[in-house]
């Protein structure tokens, strides 16, 4: 770095030191506060929250697992309404179909039921 060349007198040159020599010393005072405030951020945060002054921050994991339990028990629970439903209405149709259907097997009526129970009855 040293002297500026550019400089056209030596006044100039000592002011373009100071002002080059003031920046640098700028920059280290960032560095070492920028070191401090890590270094001593954990345990400032550690006293405020023992004396109240700061709140700890609340865990938000909770919140998303309760969520997505919510939402799968909702889910499940519109899954079986709509399977429940959708078995009632093929248990109907089915059952409409048999009662109607009256060439696919022979009907039994009530003497053959009796009959039936009678013959059981004499063995």
């Amino acid at each position: 770095m040293g002297l500026s060349r550019n400089s056209t007198t030596p006044v100039q040159e000592v002011k373009d030191s100071l002002a080059q020599g003031a920046v640098h010393f700028k920059n280290a005072g960032v560095a070492a506060a920028r070191g401090t405030r890590e270094a001593a951020t954990p345990r400032v945060n550690g006293m405020l929250t023992k004396v109240g002054l700061k709140k700890r921050r609340t865990r938000r994991w909770p919140w998303v697992a309760g969520a997505i339990g919510a939402g799968v028990a909702a889910g499940g629970a519109a899954v079986y309404m709509w399977y429940r439903k959708r078995t009632e209405s093929i248990g109907e149709s089915l059952l409409a179909d048999e009662l109607l259907d009256e060439s696919a097997s022979p009907r039994i009526t009530d003497e053959a039921i009796n009959e039936e129970l009678i013959e059981h009855a004499h063995r």
